[in-house]
């Protein structure tokens, strides 16, 4: 009984040791994250990046994005905090904020465009 317990608690401490190692190598470099920040990796300088987060930042059409985003969030709640909340307007909610979040994101996307083009012709 000894022996099992032992070789099962071996076996386990070995499993989840090999389960971690197997995960450090593989991480994302910051040119494929999902978070909108693709462009800080290409770019080359420090006054490139802040020139790039300052541009995202007061955009207009990102900055209206945000907020219609945000609305949309106190209306999901609001309709979540209803004893029986109508699922098809929640759904209904989803797309608009699926739509509005696809919208930013080309809207990004052109920023960045422009930016790497002006960054080649320069350099």
């Amino acid at each position: 009984m000894k022996k099992f317990l032992l070789v099962s608690i071996m076996a386990l401490g070995l499993g989840t040791v090999a389960m971690a190692k197997g995960n450090t190598g593989h991480r994302m470099t910051g040119t494929h994250n999902n978070d909108g920040k693709m462009m800080m990796g290409q770019c080359q300088t420090s006054e490139e990046k802040a020139l790039m987060r300052e541009k995202m930042r007061t955009n207009p059409k990102l900055q209206q994005g945000r907020i219609k985003l945000q609305e949309n969030k106190v209306a999901m709640m609001k309709e979540m905090a209803k004893e029986n909340p109508d699922f098809s307007n929640i759904e209904k909610i989803n797309k608009e904020r699926a739509n509005i979040q696809a919208e930013m994101k080309t809207e990004q996307m052109k920023m960045r465009y422009e930016m790497l083009k002006t960054n080649k012709t320069t350099n």
